[in-house]
């Protein structure tokens, strides 16, 4: 993995502090914290690690997004979930990753290395629970999957993932409308469980009835959040 270190001021500067995990640092913290680090950027659809590759790393995005999924015994793709600046990830079981990672867009992350990185939360347990918090959000993609997945139809579906899109930008600071997709029409099907067609035909019909307005490919604005909402069924 070619890496570029980060300098001391980096993590000082670093936009989307104030929603990682490291938030709980201070300024001396940080400036020991960003020793254990190290930057690393990825092109679009580029794989940061692939399911049951040794775990090593651990990746906090800084910019950019990226999708999270596992490969079914067919040969299918499994789409958890998709993540924003912000968000941490990397888990594993028995040293190896759960799951395989990609780029979407172009993408940085700070890296740890799982060892060092346990031994510095070890000694700073504020940090450690921030971490918890930032991991477990996983869990929670993939149970709000299994809802999507098992409960609604294609337009609630449609809905759920939108309003999922616009929170996460709340989230981290971002404007929630309008929204930007940046995962191709092929991803969001695979993560609803739908065909490309029904997805391109559902959010047509959101269209035709003013509850959403097309930008362009990539954007779309929210016209009327309690249609949506009505929708989503959640």
């Amino acid at each position: 993995m070619t890496a570029v270190h980060i300098s001391r001021n980096r993590c000082n500067i670093c936009k989307i502090r104030s929603y990682s995990f490291c938030r709980c640092l201070n300024d001396n913290e940080l400036e020991e914290f960003s020793k254990i680090s190290f930057q690393k950027n990825y092109t679009n659809k580029e794989n940061i690690f692939f399911q049951n590759d040794p775990s090593k790393y651990l990746f906090n995005i800084t910019e950019g997004n990226v999708k999270i999924y596992q490969l079914l015994e067919d040969g299918r793709i499994q789409i958890i979930g998709f993540l924003y600046p912000g968000d941490f990830f990397g888990t594993y079981r028995n040293n190896r990753y759960n799951y395989s990672a990609e780029a979407i867009g172009d993408l940085k992350t700070c890296v740890f290395d799982q060892k060092i990185l346990d031994k510095y939360m070890d000694q700073n347990l504020t940090l450690a629970k921030e971490l918890i918090n930032k991991t477990s959000y996983e869990l929670t993609l993939a149970q709000d999957h299994m809802t999507v997945m098992g409960k609604l139809n294609a337009v609630e579906k449609i809905a759920n993932f939108l309003i999922n899109i616009s929170n996460q930008r709340k989230r981290i600071g971002w404007q929630s409308n309008p929204i930007s997709l940046s995962m191709t029409r092929q991803d969001i099907a695979d993560y609803l469980g739908l065909t490309i067609e029904t997805v391109s035909r559902e959010i047509s019909k959101l269209k035709s009835s003013n509850i959403i307005k097309i930008i362009s490919s990539k954007q779309l604005f929210i016209n009327d959040f309690e249609k949506l909402t009505q929708f989503s069924k959640l």
